[in-house]
Formats: C-alpha cells, sequence, structure tokens
C-alpha cells in the first residue's frame, strides 16, 4: 500500500497528466486541475506549493505559507476542499501526508478548510486521534436540493408556504413578463462574462467581495468552464435587457450554483428568487443534485434547500 511519495512544487503537463486520470475530481468542482491552476497563478504569491501525491492513490495539493499547510484554493472562493483520490481514502495516504508536512515539511500546524462533515476525510482523520492533536471547527452550511424526477414533484416536496410562494411568484412573472433563457456558449461567452460581473456588482456586498484578482478569477474560471463543457451560465432576458443571472459548475449530474446576481429594479418581481427556480425547472431531468454551497441565506430554505455542514479541521503534533 505504502507508495514513495512525489511532491510537485509547480502545475505542469506532468502534473495535469496524473490529475486527471484520478475520478474524484468528479466529486466536486474544486477538485479539478484547471481552477487550482488559476487560483494559483492569482492568488499563491507568498506560499510554498506542495502538491504531494503518492501517483497511485491520492493527490494532496497542499500549500504552506508561515509554518502552516493549507488545502490550496481560499475558502473565499472555494467552497469544498478535499484530496483527489481514485476510489477510497486509505489511512495509509493520510498517513504519509501527515508525516511529510510534519517531519519533512516542518509545520507547526495543518488547516484544512472547507471539509464536509461526515465525509470520508472527516471520518479517517478520526482514526489518528490518538496521534494527533484535532479541533473540529464549525465553519459554514452547505445547502441542496435533491432534484426529483420532475417540477411538479419539486413543488409537491416543499412545504406549503414555500409551494404557495413560488407558485405566486411564477404566476406574478409570467403575467407581466415576455422573457427567454440566454445560455453562455463558446460564441458569446467574452460578452456575458461582462453581463454576469455587472450584475453580481449590483449587489453592494458582492461589489466589495469583486476586487480586479476575484475577477480574474471568475472570469477566467467561468470561461474554462463553458468552453470545456464543465459549466453553465445563463440569464433571464426582457426585452433585451439581461436581469438576472447565474454559473453553476456541472459534475457528474450535479449543478453547483456558485455565483448570482440580478438587477435591483425588478426586485418587485423577485428576479433573483426566479432566476433559482426557472434554472431548477429547466434543470429537473438532466441532474440529481443542485448544491447552493457555501452561506446560509434565506432563498436557498425558501426553494427547498437542506444544510450539509462544513468544518475547519486543524491538526498539530501532540
Amino acid at each position: 500500500m505504502s507508495e514513495e511519495l512525489i511532491i510537485f512544487n509547480k502545475f505542469d503537463h506532468g502534473l495535469e497528466k496524473l490529475w486527471n486520470n484520478f475520478d474524484s475530481k468528479k466529486e466536486n468542482p474544486f477538485l479539478n486541475y484547471s481552477i487550482n491552476k488559476i487560483w494559483y497563478d492569482i492568488f499563491g504569491k507568498g506560499t510554498e506549493l506542495k502538491i504531494i501525491t503518492d501517483k497511485i492513490n491520492f493527490i494532496a495539493p497542499m500549500l504552506i505559507k508561515e509554518d502552516i499547510a493549507y488545502f490550496c484554493g481560499g475558502k473565499d472562493l472555494f467552497d469544498y476542499h478535499n484530496f483527489v483520490y481514485k476510489d477510497t481514502i486509505h489511512i495509509e495516504s493520510i498517513k504519509s501526508v501527515l508525516n511529510q508536512l510534519f517531519i519533512e515539511e516542518s509545520v507547526n500546524k495543518i488547516e484544512l478548510n472547507s471539509i464536509v462533515e461526515e465525509s470520508q476525510l472527516h471520518k479517517t482523520l478520526l482514526n489518528f486521534q490518538n496521534e494527533y492533536d484535532f479541533e473540529f471547527i464549525d465553519e459554514d452550511v452547505s445547502p441542496m436540493i435533491n432534484l426529483p424526477e420532475s417540477f411538479h414533484e419539486y413543488l409537491s416536496n416543499l412545504s406549503k408556504k414555500n409551494r404557495h410562494e413560488i407558485r405566486r411568484k411564477i404566476r406574478k412573472f409570467e403575467k407581466n413578463f415576455e422573457f427567454k433563457i440566454v445560455n453562455a456558449n463558446d460564441e458569446n461567452i467574452n460578452k456575458l462574462l461582462v453581463e454576469f460581473i455587472k450584475l453580481m456588482k449590483l449587489n453592494p456586498e458582492k461589489k466589495l467581495f469583486l476586487n480586479s484578482d476575484r475577477v480574474e478569477f471568475m472570469n477566467k474560471v467561468i470561461k474554462d468552464s463553458i468552453l470545456n463543457d464543465r459549466g453553465e451560465l445563463s440569464f433571464i432576458e426582457i426585452d433585451g435587457d439581461l436581469i438576472s443571472t447565474s454559473f453553476s459548475f456541472k459534475n457528474n449530474h450535479k449543478l453547483f450554483v456558485y455565483n448570482s446576481g440580478f438587477n435591483n429594479d425588478y426586485s418587485e418581481y423577485s428576479v433573483g428568487l426566479m432566476n433559482h427556480v426557472y434554472n431548477i425547472k429547466n434543470k429537473i431531468g438532466n441532474y440529481n443534485v443542485m448544491d447552493f454551497l457555501r452561506g446560509n441565506e434565506e432563498y436557498k430554505y425558501r426553494i427547498g434547500c437542506k444544510n450539509r455542514n462544513l468544518l475547519t479541521i486543524t491538526v498539530k503534533k501532540k
């Protein structure tokens, strides 16, 4: 089981080829090679990249900053973290990474952000509690919906209050507007990315969040996802105006709703919520899950989301 470790200190073709042989990248979009490389190219200054792998069972995309080891990808932009692995996360794989980081790299602490509670990684780490000091910290929630086979069944699964509210909002919206759904493709992606960022920035909090580096990251990641059929960027258009939008990664019959925005001039008609409702309606039958990722925004529960807990797990030597 024990294999010799290889450490990659940069993203290159050899690492990309190895990475793409692992199936677990389908688990969530933040395990893809491209998003990790894009993030590191923009935000990796001042860190040491340590991509640890035995080339057979796992890749641990780590970096070290000020004697603390983290997963590659900041939690402001990565909603999940994990090992990249073949079939399962082996105890021996975890042990080899801990030894590499604490003994060979001499880190003082390992801080693992955005770990799904009860995930394979979480459960496997519990085996080491006698050898290391662990702290398990509630970090956030990640609400999601298991999609049924029809929109009618989806509505039936909602609470009576939420079902009535969504039906009422659909009637009001469709009574007042003729609209169409616009989807990004290879030809219009550059134009639509401008509109996507513009709509996001109409929200004051998102405007503050979207500094130049984060805008560059989103533009590159979304474009890469659209061009490689790993994402969907859609808009609601009324009278030639794009009034609401969302971008989702698509991965293994799951949609991961990464970011959205809308024009406040149409807030009377709940266009932000309607954008998600029409996405659900249009995606049922093609996807089994819609994951709305990090954050407990109230609208997620109105459309039927259920929480998963995210943990920060810190590890120190005893």
